[in-house]
């Protein structure tokens, strides 16, 4: 009789782990589905070819012709021209960033809160954005029409100057963050040991550059990567110059005739050989930082410094300046023409209604992106926060996808979504699957500090009192992860509304998204229509987003209110 009831136990044991199993790989297939048709299909398709040329034909022969073809039909310029810019943009960004976090952590400033506010806000502005404001800054017709002597050293930026400074702006937020966080977790204790110990200034200053070694390695990489896949100043100042960048160039070959999509490949792969090597720096860089870390029971962070009145004046109008030219330029120039001229009232009505179908298009697929993106987030964030092989690969995958420029995926969905067995390009099923794409990694490493805060007893609990799984994910998980995931989506929302290499490539014929509508009246010297649309795009998307925040808020706050507790004990005691 024991052994007839200790078989069953082990036959009811054996049944429950394969229960788990099925269940954790039910959980998995959606997550492994996305990551077929989001990346692994049209990547590992497209950039193949550059390797076995009919890959796609069924003639598996390897050949390595598409590298030098792609090396001397421009690509090695471009590529030259790509790293010389993200170069000398990175190594403008890094001391510029060091300098506003040093600002904003370490000195009793009473501004230095709009500096963090800032940065923030010159993240979220399009690259395309920053690099107009040169270009209409420069225009004969623009602000500086009237003063000869200022218009000639302004058309001079347009080139590989105006480049530089563009994608050092888009560049800075990340220096400054990464120095950020670092200035702010970093201890007194070495800097009163070397006083202590006499060293002199220009040492303690070599001390405490040591100490932030890897977080200045860390921006430096970050700020590389993000300037060397940039497509939007390529595509604007770049192409208006003359200054074919890498980006560009791979743009072009895939929208030329005629087609070559081994060549596009091989020039994918070398501009991946740009970037990769930068984010694998930023990784050992970070792995250099936890081996660093300062912070325990007896940390105590350094005291702020009061600075002397002239020392406070020049550092302030040293943040004024490149405030100026990294936020005042696009706005106000934009604002100079768009506003400036005859009849300009009657201009700014017909530009927004010629803006209206962009914008509400833009809008229908930034809300349908930003949903699917925190609905995939959401599992991808649970599974880095487990122990396991799912989670072991998710992160690698994220990782890698973060690394891969938005034109390298956009020229691939080009043409693995244009096969027979996968006919979608040309509709607005297949730019939401880029859009998903492209977003989906920032939102899941969004979500991964408030998923790994969440206790597992919550969900135990929650399994004794009798909630199903699903419900402890809607009244449990959702309810504590909501501003987590309210920020998430919004994130996703903001970057495809403003996302350029994908919409360039993908956007169906006649719906133009917001990003497209913007570099088309720039690619026709339509300065005017330019400007008026880069106000109304900007002020139309930042309406958007402080509505769908206050609409989240109300709508947490109602569902926290005390009128619905009844109702949600009812509902628990039910189940």
């Amino acid at each position: 009789m024991t052994a007839l009831a200790l078989a069953t136990t082990r036959e009811r044991t054996a049944g429950a782990r394969r229960l788990r199993r099925a269940a954790a790989a039910l959980a998995a297939a959606p997550l492994l589905l996305a990551a077929l048709a989001l990346w692994a299909w049209p990547l590992g398709g497209f950039l193949g070819q550059a390797l076995v040329p009919g890959l796609l034909h069924g003639r598996l022969h390897v050949s390595l012709a598409a590298f030098p073809q792609a090396w001397q039909d421009g690509g090695a310029q471009a590529l030259r021209n790509s790293f010389l810019a993200a170069g000398a943009a990175s190594l403008l960004a890094l001391p510029l960033g060091a300098w506003l976090a040093w600002l904003r952590e370490r000195t009793q400033l009473a501004w230095r809160a709009w500096i963090e506010a800032g940065c923030w806000l010159l993240l979220v502005m399009p690259g395309y954005f920053v690099a107009s404001g040169w270009m209409l800054l420069a225009a004969p017709v623009g602000p500086l029409a009237h003063l000869p002597w200022l218009l000639a050293p302004a058309q001079a930026l347009l080139g590989p100057t105006g480049i530089v400074l563009s994608l050092a702006f888009k560049a800075l937020p990340y220096t400054f963050l990464a120095l950020q966080l670092s200035l702010r977790g970093a201890s007194a204790a070495p800097q009163e040991a070397a006083r202590v110990l006499g060293l002199r200034r220009r040492q303690r200053l070599l001390l405490a550059a040591a100490a932030l070694l890897p977080a200045l390695a860390a921006g430096f990489a970050a700020a590389f990567a993000e300037s060397a896949s940039d497509f939007a100043i390529a595509a604007t100042l770049g192409a208006g110059s003359g200054t074919v960048m890498a980006t560009y160039a791979i743009e072009q070959s895939v929208a030329a005739l005629p087609l070559n999509f081994p060549q596009a490949a091989a020039a994918s792969w070398m501009l991946l050989g740009l970037v990769v090597p930068a984010l694998l720096l930023q990784g050992v860089a970070r792995r250099r930082a936890v081996a660093a870390r300062s912070v325990g029971a007896r940390h105590r962070p350094p005291s702020p410094l009061r600075l002397a009145p002239r020392q406070a004046r020049l550092h302030g109008a040293g943040a004024a300046l490149l405030a100026l030219l990294a936020l005042g330029v696009p706005l106000l120039s934009a604002a100079s023409l768009a506003l400036g001229g005859s009849s300009h009232g009657d201009g700014f009505l017909h530009d927004a209604l010629q803006l209206l179908p962009s914008f509400g298009y833009s809008l229908r697929m930034a809300v349908l992106a930003a949903s699917l993106t925190t609905a995939l987030a959401w599992p991808a964030a649970r599974a880095l926060g487990s122990d396991s092989r799912l989670g072991r690969a998710v992160d690698l995958g994220l990782t890698a996808a973060m690394a891969l420029p938005g034109i390298v995926l956009a020229a691939a969905y080009v043409q693995m979504y244009n096969l027979p067995i996968t006919p979608w390009y040309g509709g607005s099923g297949l730019l939401a699957m880029a859009y998903v794409a492209l977003a989906l990694p920032a939102a899941t490493r969004l979500l991964q500090g408030p998923v790994a805060q969440l206790h597992g007893s919550l969900a135990e609990a929650a399994r004794v009192h009798g909630l199903r799984p699903w419900q402890v994910l809607l009244r449990i998980e959702a309810a504590l992860l909501a501003p987590a995931l309210g920020a998430a989506w919004l994130l996703a929302a903001l970057h495809v509304a403003f996302e350029l290499p994908a919409s360039q490539l993908l956007y169906p014929p006649g719906h133009a998204p917001l990003a497209v509508a913007l570099l088309n009246a720039a690619a026709g010297f339509q300065l005017r229509l330019q400007a008026r649309l880069q106000l109304l795009g900007m002020g139309l998307l930042m309406g958007f987003a402080a509505l769908a925040r206050w609409a989240w808020t109300r709508a947490r706050r109602a569902a926290a209110s005390p009128t619905h507790a009844p109702a949600a004990a009812h509902s628990g005691a039910t189940t």
